[in-house]
């Protein structure tokens, strides 16, 4: 057959023809795109870039002393807003996109979006995104350039509000801080410990942030991830020196407390207080100051919008830590300090005695001792038991070398800028070195100082005593300028012209207990692995110890018993049937909230006298000024301490945690309890 009769070969040619045809084209279309549009493809592929994806590290977990979990980490993951360098990157067009996800105006959206113009400094547009938003995001990926899914976590505190002024909170940086923070390498971005122990402990608990690298095209849409430089380094966790039972009861116990003076006495109690100390170490076994919050209303705003006018009222106060910020009037608790300071001084001993028929004369003035009648003979250790006033007056004036009189050959001109200044600042200054004014130096943030006062001849009002430029100006020129009353000396004996907080008494309290060693107050016992399965670093408390005249912690620590232990002690009738010995002292003030004149209840204490363990103190201001608000409530917590000693302090104990809920016109009230306390949690 020839050529001319196979029409196959005919077919071929045609096929040819195409390939060709098709080969010329594209060689064509790549040499036009290669001609007239080099120079903006070299321009795009210039534009390849790498963005710094930031991992936040996860926050160290807070646990008790027995390893209950007191705050850990939720994953969740936020939606965020990297600022690239493209053409394609329009603020306006992606808050068009998102605006529906996240139900804001574009123009808000347009103004977060351009907050910040850093490849490692993205904006967080939305925290705890749901399944369904970051789908929205994946799936309008090409829309949306810059904007991308991170895995991030949610601070969360199981058991609600318990022990929520020492834990503190976790949230967005304030715009007063962030400078400060950029300092240190935080990102805008990060949160940070408000206040407690995620304040104070911010840096160990942090952890360092890592970054993702992308590569990214020149439209903003990442192609390559290039693996994570550096790698995110969890915080450390820590364990507290507080029982998480004991804090929970004694928070059970304040409410309960407070509740029933309301409805005994009629009279609306806005804060409370107790705080116990161990006497061997110096850590915080529980902390109150009532009324409560609960730290996750700070994680997101809906919970605080949720809770803002009970959070924001300046009536309750309730995100104030009173333990450590409200010094107030101590009353007689000071006594105790106070004869030990006549001993110091030399102006009493072991064998003296006064007979005291309710009244004192100092100068003009006619002192009252509480018991109209007074109480007869009184000695030191009596004067504490019976809370004796005119006992304490006598001290406070004697300090000051006034004997009816100043001494004699000495004009009274001469007394008042020397001797009644040097008898104020020995009272003071062993009130001083039991912890009692200065800062104890707790390792929690706001700690206040106290305060010591006298009266002001020329102003006609009560005024700051600076003790230590008394004793400098003392010590110097030999006189100080202050226009104070006669008798300030005599108020300063019995605690009425000094303000001291709970944590200070205390504080002063653990000094009675352990014979004068001050140790420095803690809730942190030890920093841990960020898993919490090794200890890091365990810390060590300042400690110190201030020499007291000899016979005098005997009769003060006679005096505490007796206070306690004879029926005429003013704490007898509540401590009957203990199954441990306890030492303590009652104290009652005048005190001023809000400008309202009111009464403050307070009790110090330590037990087991023997061998003490724990030292306490409670303020109930607001009282009626009865000592059967501080003093029972005392009574339970140490119940509640003693009780335990029995029982099991294994990781696996539980104990209800009360729910909580609030009302529009009250505080946090506990009390539904239905809660256990979260088991360790090992993985992070």
């Amino acid at each position: 057959m020839d050529e001319e009769e196979n029409p196959r070969l005919k077919r071929l040619s045609y096929i040819y023809g195409i390939a060709f045809s098709a080969m010329a084209a594209l060689i064509l279309r790549l040499g036009y795109l290669q001609i007239v549009h080099s120079a903006e493809y070299r321009a795009e592929a210039g534009q390849v870039q790498y963005a710094r994806i930031p991992i936040l590290p996860k926050r160290g977990y807070i646990y008790d002393q027995h390893m209950r979990l007191l705050a850990y980490n939720e994953p969740t993951y936020s939606i965020v807003y990297v600022t690239l360098d493209s053409p394609d990157q329009h603020p306006e067009a992606v808050a068009r996109v998102l605006s529906p996800l996240l139900k804001q105006s574009s123009a808000k959206l347009v103004s977060q979006l351009e907050q910040h113009r850093a490849y490692d400094n993205p904006v967080i547009l939305l925290e705890s995104a749901t399944p369904k938003q970051i789908s929205y995001v994946f799936e309008h990926q090409s829309l949306l350039p810059g904007v991308r899914v991170l895995e991030d976590s949610r601070r969360m505190y199981p058991n609600g509000p318990l022990a929520g002024h020492l834990l503190g909170y976790v949230h967005a940086q304030s715009p007063e801080t962030v400078e400060q923070y950029a300092h240190e390498n935080y990102l805008p971005s990060q949160r940070v410990g408000i206040t407690g122990v995620e304040e104070a402990y911010e840096r160990v608990l942090q952890g360092k942030v890592g970054y993702e690298v992308w590569q990214m095209n020149f439209r903003g849409l990442p192609m390559r991830n290039m693996g994570v430089q550096p790698v995110p380094r969890s915080g450390q966790s820590l364990r507290l020196t507080i029982d998480a039972p004991l804090q929970a009861s004694a928070e059970e116990l304040v409410s309960e407390t407070v509740r029933e003076q309301e409805s005994r006495h009629g009279q609306q109690i806005r804060d409370a207080e107790a705080v116990m100390l161990d006497v061997h170490t110096g850590g915080v076994l529980c902390m109150v100051s009532y009324p409560y919050y609960d730290p996750n209303w700070f994680t997101d705003a809906s919970s605080y919008q949720k809770h803002a006018h009970y959070l924001n009222s300046r009536i309750l106060t309730p995100t104030i830590n009173h333990v450590l910020t409200s010094p107030r009037y101590p009353g007689s608790t000071v006594k105790p300090v106070n004869i030990i300071a006549g001993f110091a001084g030399k102006v009493i001993g072991p064998d003296t005695h006064i007979d005291d028929h309710g009244s004192v004369m100092v100068g003009t003035y006619e002192a009252h001792d509480w018991k109209l009648d007074g109480h007869g003979q009184v000695g030191p250790a009596r004067a504490i038991a019976v809370s004796c006033d005119t006992f304490m007056y006598d001290v406070g004036m004697w300090l000051a070398r006034w004997h009816d009189g100043p001494p004699v050959g000495e004009s009274f001109a001469k007394w008042y800028r020397t001797d009644r200044l040097r008898g104020l600042n020995t009272l003071f200054g062993w009130e001083a070195k039991f912890g009692l004014g200065p800062k104890t130096g707790i390792d929690l943030p706001g700690e206040v100082s106290g305060r010591y006062y006298t009266n002001d001849t020329t102003s006609r009002s009560v005024v700051q005593y600076h003790l230590e430029r008394s004793e400098q100006a003392l010590q110097g020129s030999g006189h100080y300028e202050n226009n104070g009353l006669l008798y300030d000396n005599a108020f300063a004996a019995i605690g009425q012209m000094q303000e001291f907080t709970p944590l200070q008494l205390a504080e002063s309290t653990l000094m009675l207990a352990n014979g004068g060693t001050f140790i420095q107050p803690h809730v942190v016992d030890a920093i841990l692995t960020a898993d919490g399965r090794s200890v890091v670093k365990t810390l060590t408390p300042t400690r110190r110890t201030v020499h007291i005249p000899a016979g005098g912690l005997d009769v003060v620590h006679k005096g505490l018993e007796d206070a306690v232990r004879k029926p005429e002690g003013t704490a007898s009738r509540f401590f009957k049937g203990t199954s441990y010995a306890l030492a303590g002292k009652t104290g009652t003030a005048e005190i001023s909230q809000f400008g309202e004149k009111t009464d403050i209840s307070l009790f110090i204490g330590y037990a087991p006298v023997n061998h003490p363990q724990v030292a306490i103190a409670v303020m109930v201001p607001g009282s009626a000024g009865r000592s059967d608000a501080a003093v029972p409530l005392a009574r339970r917590l140490l119940d509640c301490y003693f009780a335990g000693r029995t029982t099991s302090h294994s990781p696996k104990g539980v104990l209800m945690v009360p729910e909580t809920s609030i009302s529009s016109d009250s505080r946090l009230v506990p009390w539904n309890q239905s809660r256990a306390f979260m088991d360790v949690e090992r993985e992070q």
